[in-house]
């Protein structure tokens, strides 16, 4: 299974003209304990932190052991004025097709449901000003559960 994973307003809760600070990767120890029950996943960035950092410095925001799971970052599509509908799943899709893993299950953690075509049954949204909290944990869980077994 791969998990497609953005940044802002999952790893660290995103609030208009407010800075990281403290905050910054606060959820990443929650997202890190998870995958760590998992030993099979794959991670690929689909943050937008993708478009302006190397892969390696993407890995580094990481423990070790998570950061050598990170294996990609999905490439960036122009958005066209608007006219590419659901872009971040455009984007992973066009990830798992050059990859060769398009047959392979996926979710994406992200707080922007409408970059993703309903029935977002992949998606496991989070609430941009919260993050990866309780409920979205236990939403992973379960599909990781129900997709690796």
């Amino acid at each position: 299974m791969i998990i497609f994973l953005d940044f802002d307003g999952v790893l660290h809760p995103q609030k208009p003209h407010v800075p990281l600070g403290d905050q910054a990767f606060c959820h990443l120890p929650r997202f890190e304990h998870v995958v760590r029950d998992y030993p099979a996943i794959d991670i690929v960035i689909s943050s937008t932190w993708r478009e302006h950092r190397t892969l390696a410095q993407l890995q580094s925001f990481f423990s070790a052991d998570i950061a050598q799971r990170v294996i990609g970052a999905t490439p960036i599509m122009p958005d066209l004025n608007g006219a590419q509908p659901y872009l971040r799943e455009a984007e992973i899709l066009a990830w798992l097709s050059t990859a060769g893993r398009k047959s392979e299950p996926w979710c994406a953690l992200d707080d922007t449901a409408w970059l993703f075509s309903p029935p977002q049954a992949r998606l496991i949204h989070c609430q941009s000003y919260i993050g990866f909290d309780v409920d979205a944990e236990m939403k992973l869980r379960a599909l990781l559960a129900a997709n690796t077994e």
